[in-house]
C-alpha cells in the first residue's frame, strides 16, 4: 500500500518536472520571428516578447538590430485604422 502511494507520488513528481521543462525551454520562446523584404531579399526577423527590440539576421553580420520603421514608407502604414 505505502509502495503504490510511493510510486503515484513518484509518476506526478516527474509529470510535473517535464511540464516545467517545457515551459521554461519550449514555451513560449523568448523570440517571435517573422520575415522582411528588402532590396528584393528576404531575410528572417526575430522580435523580443519582452522589450520589442527587433533585429534582422544578415549572411554577414548575424543579428543585426533594427532602428524604428521609416514613417514616410507606405509599406510600413498602420492599416488597421479606417477613414
Amino acid at each position: 500500500m505505502l509502495e503504490r502511494i510511493a510510486r503515484r507520488i513518484l509518476v506526478w513528481l516527474v509529470m510535473l518536472a517535464l511540464a516545467w521543462a517545457f515551459v521554461v525551454y519550449v514555451w513560449p520562446t523568448r523570440y517571435r520571428y517573422n520575415h522582411v523584404l528588402t532590396d528584393n531579399e528576404e531575410y528572417p526577423v526575430r522580435i523580443d516578447r519582452v522589450t520589442g527590440d527587433a533585429e534582422m539576421l544578415t549572411p554577414d553580420d548575424g543579428w543585426v538590430p533594427m532602428g524604428p520603421a521609416d514613417d514616410s514608407d507606405p509599406s510600413t502604414e498602420d492599416r488597421s485604422r479606417t477613414s
